[in-house]
């Protein structure tokens, strides 16, 4: 069974005043990496440093050994202690870190009063006048820039376009000539467009919609399709009543083909004076019936011999 020592108060080995200690100021020219030195730190990472090896023998060796019945129990034993040294150096660990932030919480008082708030101080004014010193040098080059803007389109005869729509990125950066040549490339630019606009067919729909975009080929395209649309449209109405006067005179032509045969609604008409004197006792009023029968030729004789056959069996007359 291996033995397991003592743990070395490593950390006991510094002292504690020492760590306290966080700073020494020198009578030379203050600088940063003189001016704020912690001392005790290093020694204690150098002790730790020396007894890595110890720990990691000692690790090392139980984690090598095989558990069995018989020995489980000594292994529990070995990890006990060894939690137990790791527990020891944890608690003076602890004790070192609040030794430590103790002092560097009034260190960094000290600090801050000496050192972040003046600093923050003097930043914050001199960025206060910073910011108003660009702010008026980009309103300079603001009205500048659209003055600029209004001579020159005023100069091309343009009324409708603004000093938005050019979308100018006024930065510190960007100079004042910069800008006037952005302003100018955008008005040639429209000048060009409203040439090109002159030469279509519908212009004046083009440039309407040409004014709300700014985009030349945008504003040709919808006027084009939407006049083509207008076109299909006349011609699909144009050919649907070409189909229905077509259908009306077929029906038309088709009527005229036929021997119409009439009927109506029936009428009373007075019986021949024949008749009359034949038939002395009838008490029936006699009426007439007309009504109109479509078919082919051949359809209509065929219909006509067979009516004409039922008149004369039923006793009727027919004119």
């Amino acid at each position: 069974m291996t033995k397991i020592t003592e743990p070395v108060n490593l950390l006991e080995t510094a002292d504690m005043e020492e760590v306290k200690n966080l700073s020494t100021v020198n009578d030379a020219e203050p600088d940063s990496t003189d001016l704020i030195q912690v001392a005790q730190i290093p020694v204690i990472i150098e002790n730790l440093k020396l007894v890595k090896s110890e720990i990691e023998k000692k690790v090392n060796t139980a984690c090598e050994m095989i558990c069995t019945d018989e020995n489980y129990k000594e292994i529990k034993k070995l990890r006990s202690s060894l939690n137990k040294e790791f527990a020891e150096f944890e608690t003076r660990r602890k004790a070192v870190k609040s030794e430590i932030i103790t002092p560097y919480e009034a260190f960094e008082t000290v600090y801050k009063d000496c050192v972040t708030n003046p600093y923050k101080k003097a930043d914050s004014a001199l960025k206060g006048k910073i910011n108003a010193t660009e702010q008026e040098l980009k309103r300079i080059k603001y009205e500048k820039s659209m003055s600029y803007f209004e001579e020159y389109k005023k100069s091309l005869g343009i009324d409708f376009v603004t000093y938005e729509q050019v979308n100018l990125n006024i930065t510190m950066s960007v100079s004042l000539k910069k800008l006037k040549e952005t302003i100018k490339t955008f008005l040639d630019k429209v000048m060009d467009d409203l040439k090109l606009i002159a030469t279509q067919e519908h212009k004046d729909e083009i440039l309407y919609e040409y004014k709300r975009s700014l985009n030349v080929s945008v504003a040709i395209t919808s006027v084009t399709e939407r006049y083509k649309a207008i076109e299909e449209e006349k011609a699909r109405a144009e050919a649907e009543r070409a189909e229905r006067e077509k259908a009306e005179q077929a029906v038309s032509n088709t009527l005229h083909e036929y021997e119409p045969f009439v009927a109506n609604v029936p009428e009373e008409v007075a019986p021949p004076v024949e008749e009359i004197s034949e038939q002395p006792q009838q008490d029936e009023k006699v009426l007439s019936l007309s009504f109109k029968v479509y078919g082919t030729k051949s359809q209509l004789k065929d219909f006509a011999l067979t009516v004409k056959q039922l008149i004369n069996e039923r006793g009727l007359r027919y004119e």
